[in-house]
């Protein structure tokens, strides 16, 4: 009998261990992390192709959580002002490119980061926002203290909204001015949950429970402790809500729990673009939305 449950322990271990490395080992596409096909409005494409050839300054970090070399690029505008920008899940820096160029529009530095596990920097595991929000304050510091006396933009897109968002549990410089969310989620639990639901069909709770407890072993955080909700309860930088209506990759739903979350400065942007892809098909708007923030908050 004890023999049987050993190897009964033992298997369920091996199988969590795999759906572990399936969600989170570099690389993953546990969410379904193609872009989706969708055609920029008139003129970005030509302004982001000037935008990546200007002169970039390659920076590298050590992260201070995990001792793993990370590497920014940084585009000097000569402004007062710098946009640090946070990928999402499955993908590099450069798919924020467009959205690179849009701060670079607006008269901002802009420093573009490869999180965790994603293209130049070195990483085991991808954080849902956990690991890498603990590396953005090691980018912020480095920032000062290569750009001392700038105002700092936070921008993250998907688990990069999540990113900027769990940033905020910790005491942030006080020249970090304000927070820009692009199609963000609610939680680690809450999106995992959701895609178990929706791509298999499964309700997976003690699933998603004991992949938990195996990143908390290996990867050294569990799921809970990636819960943007929580984070935001205690905010109190101002904070730009920016999603489309017809995302199904991070449901639009999860917008309106966020933006009620805390007390703090808050506005919104609606879109009805897909996931991360308002900006190209509603540029003016989108555009108009993030200036106005900047000149409200800067």
């Amino acid at each position: 009998m004890i023999i049987f449950l050993l190897i009964l322990l033992l298997l369920v271990v091996l199988i969590l261990n795999a759906f572990f490395l399936y969600i989170q080992q570099r690389g993953s596409k546990a969410l379904g992390s193609q872009a989706p096909k969708v055609k920029m409005d008139e003129g970005l494409e030509e302004s982001t192709k000037k935008f990546l050839e200007k002169t970039k300054e390659e920076w590298q970090i050590k992260s201070s959580y995990n001792g793993s070399k990370l590497y920014g690029w940084f585009t000097n505008n000569n402004a007062h002002v710098t946009a640090i920008l946070v990928h999402g899940f499955g993908v590099d820096h450069n798919s924020l490119n467009v959205h690179a160029q849009l701060f670079d529009k607006l008269g901002c530095n802009t420093l573009q980061i490869d999180n965790q596990a994603a293209g130049k920097s070195e990483g085991k595991y991808l954080g849902f926002g956990y690991i890498e929000g603990l590396d953005l304050l090691d980018w912020i510091k480095e920032l000062n203290k290569r750009k001392p006396d700038q105002k700092i933009v936070l921008f993250g897109a998907s688990m990069g909204a999540a990113t900027v968002m769990l940033a905020t549990r910790n005491d942030l410089p006080k020249n970090v001015k304000l927070i820009i969310e692009d199609s963000g989620y609610t939680s680690a639990f809450d999106i995992l949950s959701y895609h178990c639901q929706k791509r298999y069909h499964i309700k997976g709770k003690w699933l998603i429970n004991g992949i938990s407890l195996m990143s908390k072993i290996r990867a050294g955080f569990s799921y809970q402790q990636a819960n943007c909700k929580k984070a935001l309860e205690q905010n109190k930088l101002p904070i730009l809500f920016m999603h489309g209506k017809n995302d199904f990759t991070v449901p639009y739903k999860m917008e309106g729990k966020l933006s009620t979350c805390g007390k703090f400065p808050k506005k919104t942007y609606k879109s009805l673009g897909v996931h991360i892809r308002s900006y190209y098909v509603d540029s003016i708007n989108y555009q108009s939305a993030v200036d106005n923030f900047l000149k409200m908050y800067l």
